[in-house]
């Protein structure tokens, strides 16, 4: 069996045994079924579930590496291969109930439902698992695929999909940059700005609804842009748009990280603390108050790419000088 484990807490069985079911009426038939499905991490084949119709059942086999620790990413994951054989097909409403049984031990048995999600991708639920289902791509059935086993036990990987930056989502972050980069901005065109950022975040919330953001830079980018917004609910979204991007690989977001949570304090009138966040009015000058300076250490502050409270005096220093020439 898998070994499933949680982040929060110990390794847990991966198994489900066939128990006796009702089977339901159902419109589709065992053929629409049939076919190859394959997971892939980093480019590599993590799961190949291929099935086949013989006369009025389906038969085939699970392969996946008999090791993982499991979620919405992948990590921890062995170089064992097991190949399950699928001894159990039976369609229930809009989905196939699959019971896959290891060859060597008959009562090692996992449970999985399959959904066809069109066009040319499968959704498999391990049953009785709190996870959710994996996405898997239909493929041709020939040739037949393997799993690898070349894995790394300290790495972390992600569904291929994921890789794919959303080009949407780059339009959006230019037009977000574009104002703010140019040299005849005025205090002027902030209305005007400010209207266009609202437009934007609703465009980000728009793709974040459709699940349409699947890389690092997509998360990093649709950060700043909540980052530019406008309530205490847009910087925390930021914020954990931000921690997405990290998880997904792009260390570059830590700034972008630590920049929205302290905004998101300052909005609630409490203090920043890494001292990302600097502000200016007509009557008062730059300041980063209200800052906790006991509570993060500047040497955590470089772990996150943040600068030491002595750089972050002359940089306040240099923005005084700055008002005042």
């Amino acid at each position: 069996m898998l070994r499933m484990k949680s982040r929060s807490r110990p390794a847990i069985p991966f198994a489900v045994l066939l128990s006796a079911v009702a089977i339901p009426a159902f419109s589709g038939a065992l053929a629409d079924y049939a076919g190859q499905y394959v997971l892939r991490l980093g480019g590599r084949n993590f799961m190949v579930l291929n099935l086949r119709q013989d006369r009025d059942t389906l038969t085939g086999s699970l392969s996946r590496p008999r090791h993982a620790s499991l979620g919405a990413s992948f990590s921890d994951i062995g170089s064992e291969i097991i190949t399950e054989t699928i001894r159990f097909a039976a369609p229930q409403q809009d989905h196939l109930h699959l019971v896959a049984q290891n060859p060597a031990d008959p009562s090692d048995t996992d449970a999985f439902d399959l959904t066809l999600v069109p066009p040319g991708h499968g959704s498999l639920q391990a049953s009785g698992v709190p996870l959710d289902p994996w996405v898997l791509t239909r493929v041709p059935v020939s040739p037949t695929l393997s799993v690898a086993s070349d894995w790394d036990a300290h790495a972390t990987y992600y569904p291929d999909e994921i890789g794919r930056s959303n080009p949407d989502m780059q339009r959006i972050m230019d037009e977000d940059q574009k104002p703010r980069q140019s040299a005849d901005m005025s205090h002027a065109d902030w209305p005007l700005i400010n209207k266009q950022d609202e437009d934007r975040r609703k465009q980000v919330r728009e793709l974040l609804s459709r699940g349409a953001l699947h890389s690092g830079k997509d998360f990093l980018q649709a950060a700043f842009v909540f980052q530019h917004g406008s309530t205490p609910d847009d910087y925390l979204l930021a914020h954990t748009l931000a921690m997405i991007a990290i998880a997904r690989g792009n260390s570059s977001a830590l700034w972008i990280a630590t920049a929205t949570l302290d905004r998101y304090l300052n909005s609630i009138d409490r203090p920043q603390i890494y001292g990302t966040q600097f502000h200016v009015t007509k009557d008062t000058p730059w300041t980063q108050e209200p800052y906790n300076r006991t509570l993060i250490t500047d040497e955590l502050r470089r772990q996150l790419g943040v600068p030491s409270q002595a750089a972050q005096q002359k940089q306040l220093e240099g923005y005084r000088s700055a008002d005042k020439h």
